[in-house]
């Protein structure tokens, strides 16, 4: 049986959506005669708003849940800002958990967050398997970024797509020996690497996948092992920018320079890449652009509870710096 939403009253009562909305929640400027006209169109119809009783009572104002996996990357930075763009013009009141660079905390932040009674939690890099975040979806209204998960709201970027501009660039430059440092394996999160063993295939060309981390000291570590050998990469693609500083760091460590003796891609574009004197060509997925398009998805979920999950993708945008170019 087919939901029926918020679009669906405002169409059978002949009203916009957004006067459905302040009818049910019973906002000022909304007349008696128009509410009832709105509610009995919305009970012919069979609509069920989840919100509407504890909204009616007087519960307190919304309040918005988000979680960051790791304030080291700027990502996550620039996710909140996006974020923040949106709940403060709405004025809405935001609790903020974060988790830890290896996941281990992702429960626990989430659960700080039930804690708090949150209305509603943005999640922003996610890294939970997905039998245990499928838990977290029937208990609370989640909007998820940079992850696409079953049954909720996610924003994210093109992941596949990202990875397939920055190895093209390194295959166009002339590289055929181009080494992945993937980021460690989990649910939603390997896109990037598909992506890199598509295309390098495509042009029958072997991928080379190493495990990797989100340290970048562990990523020094274990670049320093695939830089050391006789017939070593000329060309690596690190899953993200810190990866990716772990990479130029043990390449300065070896008397290399990035851009001229190896050439060097990261991903996420974070403010570190940024930098004039590190110059990192990284894959752009916009992570404002996520962020306030999460928080729009988050204030839409809490006006329609019932309506289909909303799922948005994002074209990442590749650019080009002299790690790997030598400009």
């Amino acid at each position: 049986m087919q939901t029926v939403t918020m679009e669906d009253v405002a169409r059978a009562a002949g009203v916009s959506r957004a006067l459905v909305s302040l009818a049910y929640r019973d906002a000022y400027g909304v007349s008696a005669e128009t509410r009832d006209h709105i509610l009995a169109a919305g009970k012919k119809l069979g609509y069920r708003p989840n919100r509407v009783a504890a909204q009616l009572a007087g519960k307190q104002q919304l309040t918005i849940g988000v979680f960051l996996q790791d304030l080291h990357n700027s990502l996550f930075a620039d996710i909140h800002d996006g974020i923040r763009s949106v709940t403060d013009a709405q004025g809405k009141h935001t609790v903020l958990a974060v988790g830890k660079i290896d996941g281990s905390k992702d429960i626990e932040a989430l659960e700080t967050l039930l804690e708090n009674r949150v209305d509603i939690v943005i999640a922003a890099g996610l890294t939970l398997a997905d039998r245990d975040l499928k838990r977290y979806v029937s208990r609370l209204k989640l909007v998820s970024v940079t992850r696409v998960v079953a049954g909720a709201d996610s924003i994210f970027s093109d992941n596949q797509l990202g990875a397939r501009l920055a190895t093209e660039h390194l295959i166009s430059l002339g590289h055929r020996k181009i080494v992945f440092i993937a980021n460690p394996p989990s649910d939603g999160h390997l896109d990037r690497r598909l992506g890199y063993e598509t295309t390098m295939l495509e042009h029958n060309l072997v991928p080379s996948v190493v495990a990797g981390s989100y340290s970048r000291q562990e990523t020094e570590v274990i670049t320093r092992d695939i830089l050391q050998v006789e017939n070593r990469p000329t060309a690596i693609f690190a899953h993200n920018d810190q990866a990716a500083l772990g990479v130029m760091d043990a390449a300065f460590a070896l008397g290399l320079t990035p851009g001229k003796d190896l050439a060097v891609v990261g991903y996420d574009n974070s403010t570190a890449s940024k930098t004039p004197s590190i110059g990192l060509t990284s894959v752009d997925v916009h992570g404002f652009e996520l962020g306030r398009l999460a928080a729009e998805a988050a204030m839409a979920r809490l006006d329609d509870p019932e309506a289909n999950p909303r799922v948005e993708n994002l074209e990442p945008t590749l650019v080009i710096r002299r790690s790997s170019s030598g400009l």
